[in-house]
């Protein structure tokens, strides 16, 4: 009884770091949606391929995977037989990947729009 109360005290004092979305995002995907910036219409089939190529890196994922992530299964033996605030590492990993999914989104979405522009000016002719 006593453990599961100090478990439900440590995760509510989580709550307050956790994400709120803003304006622009959702807990939730959404599909993507090309996003145009000023001056997109006066880029030459070139600089279309250079903004791609620089954004490229940012569709990349340097996070591994819950299963894969030597550090979920440290904080969950940590948690369970030496000291529950090890379990705390747990939220950190979720917001970290959410803030990762949020990025790696609206890089493709640029990149998205990028190429509708491309395709738009026939440059792969």
């Amino acid at each position: 009884m006593r453990k599961s109360l100090v478990k439900t005290l440590l995760f509510c004092s989580l709550l307050p770091i956790l994400p709120t979305p803003s304006a622009g995002q959702t807990l939730y995907p959404q599909p993507l949606t090309p996003t145009f910036e000023a001056g997109d219409e006066e880029l030459s089939c070139q600089e279309l391929d250079r903004q791609i190529a620089q954004l490229m890196p940012q569709t990349y994922s340097s996070k591994p995977g819950f299963y894969e992530d030597p550090y979920h299964g440290a904080a969950i033996w940590g948690g369970v037989l030496l000291a529950p605030a090890a379990l705390g590492y747990l939220p950190y990993s979720g917001v970290v990947e959410y803030e990762e999914y949020s990025r790696i989104q609206n890089a493709q979405s640029r990149i998205e729009a990028l190429r509708y522009l491309k395709a738009r000016r026939r440059c792969y002719e």
